[in-house]
């Protein structure tokens, strides 16, 4: 990041908004806001009103402004796992962009036969034939259309832009990437940990190759999955020690957390901080929410660090 800029990154979860906002200038990036705000009542995005949505977000956009005005005309949002369908796919890269976005429809329309593939907007990730994966793949991701309407909505009101859009996982990896614990050769894992949902994003030499997103009965279940994730299959060439590096984050991890899962599967799991090499005001460096939950916050910065 260089240059002059002013970007708010906002992580949406179900039971809060997340703001942190930095400032660029040649001499560095400062994290200029920090803030979370509860909601009144959880928010189900797949069963819940666009009207109610909407509410619970400016309601609480109203209480960071009140502590503090959002400098930034545009506002980029890490949202729920929840929301977002992901498939990782045979990928034939001799095919036009065109011709490969109608397999990938497709191919949706098989997998999630509920889903209106004309109302979903599609994204993916080109990954080679390497080490663990012998055959071209691609991770394809999708999200309804409505949401992004609704954003654009919630922008509106406010008199802002509407920036970048990714899934609460995605944009934390671009918080670890500034991260002093960052390790960028050889396979890396990553885990994020909501209320409901654990996502794995498998890189390797610093290219994501898989991100798998599986539904949590219980915390106790973490362990198995991760355990699973890692160990070999027809189509995946991976065991344990392949493993350079392991990071945690996300929505309730702990440090119990972290340093459980370390004894259970014998991997050094690092709850980063996603602020190590900004600076930052005194009254940030006050708050417990920069001393005490920085990791929680790995949304919010990875999507404010996305700057172009």
């Amino acid at each position: 990041m260089a240059g002059l800029f002013i970007h708010a990154g906002l992580n949406v979860s179900g039971t809060k908004l997340q703001l942190v906002e930095v400032l660029g200038s040649p001499d560095g990036v400062r994290l200029d806001n920090l803030n979370e705000v509860v909601f009144a009542e959880p928010i189900d995005y797949k069963s819940d009103n666009e009207t109610k949505i909407l509410t619970q977000l400016q309601a609480a956009f109203d209480e960071f402004r009140l502590k503090k005005p959002v400098k930034s005309k545009k506002l980029s949002f890490s949202l729920p796992l929840e929301i977002f369908y992901i498939s990782q796919l045979p990928f034939d890269n001799t095919l036009l962009h065109r011709d490969i976005m109608e397999e990938f429809k497709w191919e949706f329309s098989v997998i999630y036969p509920f889903l209106n593939p004309e109302e979903l907007i599609l994204q993916y990730l080109e990954v080679e034939k390497n080490m663990i994966f012998t055959k071209n793949t691609a991770i394809v991701y999708a999200i309804e259309r409505k949401y992004l309407k609704m954003l654009k909505k919630f922008c509106v009101q406010n008199g802002s832009n509407l920036g970048y859009i990714d899934n609460a996982h995605l944009a934390s990896e671009r918080a670890l990437a500034l991260s002093d614990s960052f390790i960028n050769q050889g396979l890396r894992l990553s885990v994020y940990v909501s209320k409901e949902h654990l996502s794995i994003i498998l890189s390797l030499d610093g290219k994501t190759i898989s991100q798998k997103v599986h539904k949590l009965e219980s915390q106790n279940e973490i362990r198995q999955i991760i355990e699973h994730e890692i160990s070999p299959t027809q189509s995946k060439n991976i065991m344990k020690g392949l493993v350079q590096a392991a990071y945690i984050t996300g929505e309730i991890v702990t440090d119990a957390l972290a340093k459980k899962l370390t004894e259970k599967t014998g991997i050094t799991f690092i709850s980063f901080n996603p602020f190590d090499k900004l600076t930052t005001t005194p009254k940030i460096l006050e708050s417990l929410l920069y001393s005490q939950k920085f990791n929680s916050f790995s949304s919010a910065a990875g999507i404010a660090y996305r700057i172009a």
